[in-house]
């Protein structure tokens, strides 16, 4: 009896390079969230660009989150989490998957086990032109427009 196995890998259709075109309920995630008005107000004209890449190893990946006011960049396999630094400076547990045409990006902070972990799902748009972030916080969901560059 031959048994194979399958590897999950991330469609070419997520890489290439990202930018923030519009967001549909985004002040209301992040107010949900505990932001307060001001840094809700910076964070949503922020200019942000993600970049996914197939990474430097087979197997591997890149992905980077570029804004004016913070970049990360991480490189992964898909299901091996790995310690890289947030947005917000702090360190954090960070797995990537792929699972039905989504790529999940699940964060869990270290320094605080008691902050919910939060989970970004990626999508492509049918033309595959736009790469859709959707994100869930207290019951609600915030989606963000990415347009291919």
């Amino acid at each position: 009896l031959a048994v194979s196995v399958m590897t999950d890998s991330i469609p070419d259709k997520f890489f290439g390079r990202f930018k923030v075109d519009r967001s549909e309920n985004f002040d209301e995630f992040l107010s949900a969230k505990g932001v307060g008005f001001l840094t809700r107000q910076i964070i949503k004209f922020a200019s942000v660009t993600k970049v996914f890449s197939k990474g430097p190893s087979e197997g591997t990946y890149t992905f980077e989150n570029l804004s004016s006011k913070k970049n990360v960049k991480y490189e992964f396999k898909l299901g091996e989490p790995f310690t890289g630094e947030g947005l917000d400076s702090t360190q954090h547990e960070v797995t990537f998957n792929h699972k039905e045409g989504e790529v999940n990006e699940h964060h869990k902070r270290l320094d605080n086990p008691e902050f919910t972990p939060e989970t970004y799902h990626y999508t492509m748009s049918d033309d595959n032109q736009e790469l859709i972030m959707r994100m869930t916080n207290n019951g609600i969901t915030c989606k963000r427009f990415f347009k291919r560059q």
